[in-house]
């Protein structure tokens, strides 16, 4: 205890905030000197530092280090390196240097921190404790160390040091790039002052280059969209395009208008944006960063407007480079931002293609955690790979995906974009597994219900899935309100795909038991727009929403078509929802032992899907047909059986489903079956399922 007796006086002198002359009596002016070096360093001291920063020789560093010793102010580390005895007395010292000389001794800290090889972010630290003096050496210095910062993935050190060389202030030629750089790093953890500082970045009377002008513009435009002002951000990069030069900067800024007009919730004239789009995607340089950019947003533009899916996917494979996302769109390139790899993503899991789209979003999630980007991006790839789960059907981890993202958009701020896009599809989710209730409450909690967001377009279309809901719980009226506003917004903007907004069918639904005739027109209407786009899970679901509202053997008819057409694809929710309709339509037509087939496998699928409802609906119609619930197995959703590679290896050689089960001598319906759990599994349809599988494509002529 007496030993230690000299240590605790100091740790409750330093407590009680002791002032110079505590320090002064106890160690003499020489001394002090060196421990408020010792204190401007902080941890880890090296002792030549510090004698540098004291303007002490050697020997009489040699002497200080020994009394701070012998004080219980600092203790000596096996390395050489010197630590103080607690961290209360390194605050007590430093607190207790003159304002004026802690301020002169940051700035020789700084200097001596340089000279002797140290890192510009260590010497940064003393610069921003230094006064403003209009140095525009100091200016650069702490831009650069902004900058690496930045590149360790510390945007609010970046900010301190860009704050402070404004103070300084830089000279009126680097202001408005000092603003831009400022606003720039602020981007991905405060959006309002991101804003806020490249608005002023541009205000400048002595402006930006006309590249970083571009680059300002483009920056303010994404936090402007990110916040749901899509109005603002399309109007902001038109009227910039137009006082651009020729070049690049322009091109890229009309790109800018063009996607947020596509992402708003209201556009006067698609067609024109549409047509646009074709000319650029013809005109520019194939392989440029331009050229791709159109492609992605022209593939996207095609599968909204319900045109043959092979077209859009045509646009987004032009996009990639060897499959793959070229530099300029990968996720964290700040030229094009993330809208666009996301767009060829979508592209992807609305044509059928879900498992290149779960890669482009596995891609994402990565890439945003590796560069710090904790915040709205990884929010938005969760939504994107949930949302591609849910399209899969792998419901359970569609929804542990979406509330991830839920999470995280809760801490940013309430009423964006990204939280009523998650909340939406979570309902989705919510509402495959049979947790109508839940989805319910949900959409309570988050006010999700007309007139949604203001500006933004959400993903997928919100009024389809309110509708939806609102015809689960029952309320048919007020389905048939929302879905036929729904319909009226979509078909003004000429967008029919019906995966995306599969609203004529559940409209048709809604109005079977009132407007018979009135709810065929509108299935027709949605099996014609679903035929046209051509992807197998869209034909597949606009039959079996066709069936819901036919009669006795039409109704079986469209059902086999439909679970014909969603064997090929890999949407299994959709897939066992049919088998389950199929099976129902058949007990209730007598026809017992086929429905049986039906239910077994349609109550299989959903449990690999975690579809709950649909299980208990399979069920309660074995039950009512006398036949046994079979106990449920759990199939692989990461390797194929044998037998069913089998049938995958004559499959992707485009051999018939007729000619398989001639060769294999299984019957028809057997190799249908295995056929649709190579699809589901796979992740795609019949023309991705080699590459999926890693077999060579079939050559012309070969299935004879």
């Amino acid at each position: 205890m007496e030993e230690n007796a000299p240590r605790l006086r100091d740790i409750a002198a330093a407590a009680r905030g002791e002032n110079l002359q505590y320090w002064l009596d106890k160690l003499g002016p020489v001394t002090v000197r060196f421990a408020w070096a010792a204190a401007l360093l902080g941890t880890d001291i090296k002792q030549s530092l510090a004698a540098s920063i004291s303007a002490q020789g050697p020997d009489q560093a040699d002497d200080s280090v020994r009394q701070l010793v012998k004080a219980r102010v600092l203790t000596s580390m096996p390395d050489g390196k010197l630590e103080f005895v607690h961290p209360l007395i390194a605050t007590s010292i430093y607190q207790a240097m003159p304002a004026s000389t802690r301020t002169a001794m940051h700035g020789i800290a700084a200097s001596v921190i340089e000279n002797a090889g140290g890192s510009l972010l260590a010497a940064a630290r003393h610069l921003l404790e230094t006064h403003p003096d209009g140095d525009d050496v100091i200016v650069k210095k702490l831009r650069q160390a902004a900058d690496e910062h930045l590149a360790i993935g510390a945007p609010e050190a970046a900010q301190r040091c860009l704050r402070r060389a404004l103070d300084e202030p830089p000279n009126e030629d680097d202001r408005a790039t000092v603003l831009y750089e400022l606003g720039c790093s602020a981007l991905l953890t405060d959006p309002v002052a991101t804003a806020r500082q490249l608005k002023r970045a541009l205000a400048e009377e002595h402006g930006l280059s006309p590249e970083l002008r571009v680059d300002a513009v483009f920056r303010l435009s994404e936090v402007l969209a990110h916040a749901g002002d899509l109005n603002a951000a399309a109007e902001l990069c038109r009227v910039e395009s137009a006082r651009a030069p020729e070049g690049p900067g322009r091109l890229r800024l009309e790109v800018a208008h063009l996607m947020y007009l596509a992402l708003g919730r209201e556009e006067v004239d698609r067609p024109s944006r549409s047509a646009r789009l074709e000319q650029l995607s013809l005109a520019l340089p194939e392989g440029t960063g331009a050229s791709q950019a159109v492609h992605a947003m022209r593939g996207w533009d095609l599968m909204l407007r319900g045109l043959p899916a092979t077209e859009a996917l045509r646009e987004a494979d032009h996009a990639l480079e060897d499959g793959r996302l070229p530099g300029a769109l990968e996720w964290t390139n700040t030229t094009w931002n993330f809208e666009l790899p996301a767009l060829i993503g979508l592209t992807f899991a609305y044509t059928d293609e879900l498992a290149r789209a779960e890669r482009l979003f596995s891609d994402a999630i990565l890439g945003f955690e590796i560069a710090g980007w904790s915040g709205a991006h990884r929010g938005f790839a969760y939504f994107l790979m949930g949302l591609a789960r849910f399209r899969r059907g792998f419901l359970p981890e569609a929804e542990d995906f979406l509330r991830r993202g839920l999470r995280i958009s809760k801490r940013i701020a309430p009423d964006i974009p990204l939280q009523w896009n998650i909340v939406g599809v979570l309902a989705d989710t919510l509402m495959a597994r049979g947790k109508i209730e839940e989805a319910w409450e949900l959409t309570r909690e988050f006010a999700f219900a007309p007139p949604y967001h203001p500006t933004a377009m959400l993903i997928p279309d919100t009024a389809t899935i309110y509708g939806k809901l609102l015809l689960a719980r029952g309320d048919r009226q007020g389905a048939i309100t929302q879905l036929t506003e729904a319909g009226a917004r979509l078909d003004d903007r000429g967008w029919h795909n019906t995966v995306w907004a599969p609203w004529t069918g559940y409209l048709a639904q809604a109005l079977a038991p009132s407007d018979p005739e009135g709810a065929r027109v509108y299935a027709d209407l949605g099996v014609q727009r679903a035929t046209r786009f051509g992807s197998p899970s869209a034909l597949g679901t606009a039959l079996r929403l066709k069936a819901a509202v036919s009669d006795g053997p039409q109704a079986v008819a469209l059902l086999e078509d439909a679970v014909g057409w969603l064997g090929q694809s890999p949407a299994s929710h959709e897939h066992a929802h049919a088998l389950v309709d199929l099976g129902s339509a058949l007990r209730r037509g007598g026809r017992i032992g086929e429905a049986g087939e039906y239910l077994y496998q349609g109550m299989e699928l959903a449990q690999d899907c975690g579809a709950d409802g649909l299980i208990a609906r399979a069920r309660r119609e074995l039950a009512v047909s006398g036949l046994r619930p079979n106990r449920l197995r759990t199939l692989s959703k990461d390797a194929l059986s044998q037998p069913e590679w089998d049938v995958a290896e004559l499959a992707v050689l485009g051999i018939p489903p007729q000619r398989i089960a001639e060769r294999l001598n299984l019957p028809l319906a057997l190799v249908h079956r295995r056929l649709a759990a190579v699809h589901r599994k796979a992740g795609t349809g019949p023309d991705g399922l080699a590459e999926a599988l890693g077999l060579p494509e079939a050559d012309p002529g070969q299935a004879d």
